[in-house]
């Protein structure tokens, strides 16, 4: 089932949503990234139902949903806290749906069990109550509820932010497996670009109540429409230039970049950067520990402090070049 969003528009207290368009074809994963109180949520409420809006369409499977009732929309939500609920056992909580139907809670914990097997580690927990559940555990069962809900359209709400550094990759990857099990068309939104690149077929970079651009992920990571949806799709902060293009060539840097002549940003990410002998000389000043391989330097260059992630177990070149620089005109 598609998903088509038009020009949707609602209004929150002071917040608006404005002039909102999508469209995520039959199975395909769109991740929506932003920073907290871009509209993210907002905008799935609305596409549920939850929310009144204002104007525009949301549109599911050709089927013009914007006056239904959320119960009329078949569309699966799991929501940031989880919605589970306190005073039933995790095997209720899972097969939550069903017993809604009118199943038995025997027959619905035997169905509960059965897809516990196939999320490592849960089945241990089926007799536990959502106080008593690490947070990889109850995402795991609000995610897994899902499978017993007759949908066609699934939301996600920031999956993976209640969770801990230590389980954080490894929900990653079982939250793309089942979203991938299910098979249909998923919305689900995200503050971290690299989980949102990790998940997601497209991707829609989303602030204050706009959609600033969307496409297939490595088009949106990898060129940026602006200057400010590239600070969002990037991990770390962005270096930045200011330059003059004259017959291709940018000054006072000298790389060769095809742009009309002009005043511009030059911007970088400080993960795309490759080390020699010439380029842009730095001095390391500061340094912090990223990972086993790689430090995130606060480096000294003629242009300003600038951030480089480098290698953390080697003598280091002395000069560097950004391998995806990117021009932004001056406003």
């Amino acid at each position: 089932m598609s998903l088509l969003v038009e020009s949707l528009c609602a209004t929150i207290g002071n917040f608006k949503l404005e002039n909102v368009s999508l469209d995520v074809p039959e199975g395909r994963v769109l991740s929506i990234l932003g920073p907290s109180g871009c509209g993210k949520t907002v905008l799935l409420r609305c596409i549920a139902g939850l929310h009144p809006t204002s104007s525009g369409r949301v549109v599911i499977n050709a089927r013009d949903v914007t006056k239904l009732p959320p119960k009329e929309r078949r569309v699966g939500f799991v929501f940031q806290n989880y919605a589970l609920f306190p005073h039933l056992d995790s095997a209720i909580n899972l097969g939550f749906p069903l017993f809604l139907r009118g199943m038995k809670k025997q027959i619905v914990r035997s169905h509960a069990r059965e897809t516990a097997t196939e999320l490592d580690g849960l089945p241990t927990y089926l007799d536990k109550y959502p106080s008593e559940l690490p947070e990889g555990m109850k995402q795991l069962v609000a995610i897994g509820r899902e499978r017993f809900h007759e949908f066609d359209i699934l939301l996600l709400d920031e999956p993976m932010s209640q969770l801990d550094a230590k389980i954080h990759i490894e929900m990653r990857g079982y939250i793309k497996k089942l979203v991938r099990e299910f098979g249909k068309t998923t919305v689900v939104v995200f503050s971290d670009p690299d989980d949102a690149m990790a998940l997601g077929d497209l991707m829609a970079v989303m602030e204050s109540g706009k959609i600033l651009q969307q496409g297939p992920t490595k088009e949106v990571y990898g060129n940026p429409s602006s200057l400010t949806a590239m600070e969002i799709t990037s991990k770390f902060e962005i270096n930045r230039i200011d330059v003059s293009v004259h017959g291709g060539k940018t000054e006072p840097l000298g790389l060769f970049m095809d742009a009309p002549d002009g005043e511009y940003i030059l911007a970088f990410r400080p993960n795309e950067v490759k080390l020699g002998d010439e380029g842009i000389p730095f001095k390391m000043m500061h340094r912090f520990f990223y990972d086993g391989r790689r430090v995130l330097a606060e480096c000294e260059t003629p242009f300003g402090n600038m951030w480089l992630l480098l290698p953390a177990h080697q003598e280091l070149p002395k000069a560097f070049l950004p391998t995806n620089p990117k021009l932004f005109a001056l406003q």
